[in-house]
């Protein structure tokens, strides 16, 4: 065999090390380029919100964040596996723990710790045929979309709208009611850092009638209670409100469901903060971790025969669809909201 000249093998080295330099300033031309690209959107995605950071440091933190999360929402949505779609909204610069943090809030009770609420715990026996679907929007019975802000509220914020599709359904009258007077008014753990829905549906109750949202208004803070300034509105008057353990039977809730909006509580995910379009379905772990309240006010068919549950949601019409988010129903992966649910009734005691 005749033997390699070192001239020989230095020129394959230098060509072997000449293509990793060309990949490697490829990739970190890429790399920049990518990064400059992220800068780019955060910037149009300031600008649509009207985000303001307090100083350069904040910002480039905050960019870092933001980059992160588009990265993510990017990938689920390239990876073209899931029946629902993820987008930038108002969450998209904020960590998990402090969207956790700022804008949940559910906690549940349990045994003596609960207010004096009539507990109920239902079978299928009891259970006659349901609607194929329901829309209690088509009806009337659901008010606009509100936006909790960054209070973790949303146990007042699931029970009142709890409150006024039973209101609507019983006397045919829409109303807009209170929020700030629940967060005010409830009293004990429950507040601007977590609470129990229970306890605001029990204050609910009691109150003879919570005020139309214009004479109190939502102020995203917990204040002093106003209730003693006010008189009773008897239009707004219910009865005692009712807790269900449903221990993951959706039929059951499906029954509450077709007879008035219930409020329940769900696990909301990482992908749930991003949640756009879609018939949303959680991981398999989904649903042992109950920290966010919202108000079913339906459910349904879509067009793929998937069903779902027409979940009312309080972050403002940027989120979901229009506000609202559309979860998977009959198959897993419901993140959780067949398990506790809470509502308003008409009776007395």
């Amino acid at each position: 065999m005749a033997p390699i000249h070192s001239s020989r093998r230095l020129d394959g080295t230098l060509l072997a090390l000449l293509l990793v330099l060309v990949a490697a300033t490829a990739f970190v031309s890429a790399t920049a380029a990518g990064g400059e690209a992220l800068a780019a959107r955060h910037e149009q995605w300031m600008a649509k919100y009207g985000r303001v950071y307090t100083d350069a440091a904040e910002k480039l933190r905050r960019q870092e964040v933001f980059a992160a999360n588009a990265r993510h929402i990017d990938a689920v949505n390239r990876a073209g596996n899931r029946t629902y779609t993820l987008g930038l909204n108002q969450f998209s610069d904020l960590t998990n723990e402090e969207f956790v943090e700022k804008h949940l809030g559910y906690r549940h009770q349990r045994g003596d710790e609960s207010t004096p609420v009539a507990a109920v715990n239902m079978s299928m026996a009891q259970f006659e045929s349901t609607p194929d679907s329901v829309d209690w929007r088509a009806q009337g019975a659901v008010t606009q979309i509100k936006d909790q802000a960054a209070c973790s509220c949303c146990w007042a914020f699931a029970a009142v709208a709890a409150t006024e599709g039973l209101v609507q359904i019983a006397t045919g009258n829409l109303i807009s009611m209170s929020e700030q007077q629940v967060l005010d008014c409830t009293g004990g753990p429950s507040n601007c850092d977590s609470g129990y829905v229970n306890d605001a549906l029990s204050y609910i109750a009691k109150s003879g009638g919570l005020q139309q949202e214009a004479a109190y208004a939502y102020i995203g803070q917990q204040g002093a209670c106003r209730g003693g300034d006010v008189s009773p509105n008897s239009a707004a008057a219910v009865g005692a409100p009712r807790f269900v353990s449903l221990n993951g039977d959706e039929g059951a809730l499906q029954e509450l469901v077709a007879s008035q909006p219930v409020a329940v509580g769900v696990e909301a995910d990482l992908d749930f903060h991003h949640y756009t379009s879609g018939v949303y379905t959680g991981s398999s772990s989904c649903g042992h971790n109950l920290n966010h309240a919202v108000t079913v006010v339906g459910y349904g068919t879509d067009g793929g025969g998937q069903e779902y549950w027409l979940v009312k949601n309080q972050w403002g019409t940027g989120w979901g669809e229009g506000g609202y988010m559309r979860l998977t129903r009959g198959n897993g992966g419901n993140c959780g909201m067949a398990t506790f649910a809470y509502y308003p009734t008409m009776d007395g005691s």
